[in-house]
């Protein structure tokens, strides 16, 4: 089939705009900062790194209330980001793999992969953008349920940000979630099929400020939507609006904190809804070249396996402080404290506590290469059932190569 004269010049005219050099302007970005030990080839980078982490003694592998099991575990994690820009376009793809061994519990190995592609496109005033994440993992999904079950998760995204004044972004972004177990993973008898197989669709918009040119002020709404493939009585709609701040990693803070109002819609009748505070905090600092402070927060609604329970309100925290002692040691503790305040035909069905603290010692051959020996104790407390409680120490080591 031939293409008419008009539809050659059209698709000239794309390729001249997406692969021809942006346009010289009064505010250029800055220089992209490359994590260390990445390798340049020209428009191409590759940055591998490789963690051995979790090393050491798990005094309660499968987090037992009564006769916890105790053995020896490890996570050999190799990672690899490839990116390549080619003129006004952007693709970067990161693979992580992680092996889990456990010496005396076989059922507990596995392996967990996450793969990410995104392509950024930059036309001026107008920047969009669509990724694919996909996970194939063991992981335990969230802090309540302690199965070490086979999931898959896939989110499709896309969005753009155009930029309407010298330092203000109107923002738009949609996506598509899923997450699906295995037909014969369970916990404590229940499905996590039944529990947790679902589509989630949202859209989000919003502005962005550029207060300086390490932190932007932002003000989000967002609108989702999740169905459950098994189970349509956990179907809700919500939607939520949040101030968010985010800092440039090159600052003295880093990271991002969003503090707003969400309302969640159960739609089957017999369940309370949840109209309240949410927020979702991961800073960290740099305090006299020597100190680091890394913090995250949490507070919004999450589903729960419990039948009679569809969800839970999250709730807590982490604070880890890092500290150069002299040349290459440092040494770090750790504490938190997260609470999952349970709901289902009522507001207040019983509350789960979990505390963290730990510490633990490094030391840094080079810049992109640690060793560390830490230790750590977590309890979790249940007024619901003294099943749901337990409490475990671990004595591990860790090693470090790479940008993580």
């Amino acid at each position: 089939m031939t293409r008419s004269p008009r539809s050659q010049r059209a698709v000239l005219a794309l390729l001249i705009l997406l692969f021809a050099p942006p346009a010289v302007s009064a505010q250029q970005d800055e220089p992209e900062q490359l994590p260390p030990g990445t390798i340049v080839y020209g428009p191409l980078t590759l940055t591998p790194s490789l963690v051995i982490k979790d090393m050491g003694r798990d005094d309660n592998v499968l987090n037992e209330a009564v006769d916890p099991k105790s053995d020896f575990t490890f996570t050999l994690t190799p990672r690899a980001s490839v990116g390549l820009r080619a003129r006004r376009i952007r693709l970067t793809y990161v693979s992580t793999l992680d092996y889990v061994y456990y010496e005396s519990y076989a059922s507990e190995r596995g392996a967990n992969l996450t793969s990410e592609a995104r392509v950024d496109v930059d036309l001026g005033r107008l920047r969009p953008y669509v990724s694919l994440t996909g996970t194939n993992t063991r992981n335990r999904l969230n802090p309540e349920v302690d199965a070490r079950a086979r999931h898959h998760d896939q989110i499709y995204s896309a969005g753009a940000a155009v930029r309407v004044l010298s330092r203000t972004n109107l923002l738009l972004s949609g996506r598509h979630g899923a997450i699906e177990y295995e037909p014969d993973e369970t916990f404590r008898g229940v499905s996590l099929e039944q529990s947790f197989n679902a589509q989630v669709d949202g859209i989000e918009g919003g502005v962005g400020i550029e207060l300086t040119p390490i932190t932007t002020f932002s003000v989000l709404a967002q609108r989702e939507q999740q169905r459950f493939d098994l189970s349509p009585s956990r179907d809700s709609n919500s939607w939520r609006v949040w101030p968010m701040l985010s800092f440039n990693p090159t600052g003295l803070l880093t990271g991002t904190a969003a503090i707003g109002y969400r309302h969640f819609d159960a739609l089957d009748p017999r369940l309370s809804d949840y109209s309240g505070l949410v927020a979702s905090v991961t800073i960290g600092a740099t305090i006299y070249g020597r100190h680091q402070l890394q913090s995250t927060y949490l507070r919004d609604v999450q589903y729960s396996y419990d039948p009679s329970t569809p969800y839970y309100v999250a709730n807590g925290g982490r604070v880890t402080w890092t500290t150069v002692v002299v040349g290459p040691v440092d040494v770090r503790g750790t504490v938190g404290r997260s609470l999952m305040h349970y709901r289902g035909e009522v507001d207040d069905a019983g509350t789960d506590t979990a505390t963290i603290f730990g510490g633990g010692m490094g030391y840094r051959f080079s810049e992109h290469a640690r060793l560390g020996l830490n230790t750590e104790w977590i309890e979790r407390d249940s007024d619901r059932s003294a099943d749901r409680e337990y409490r475990n120490r671990r004595i591990f080591a860790s090693l470090t190569w790479g940008s993580n």
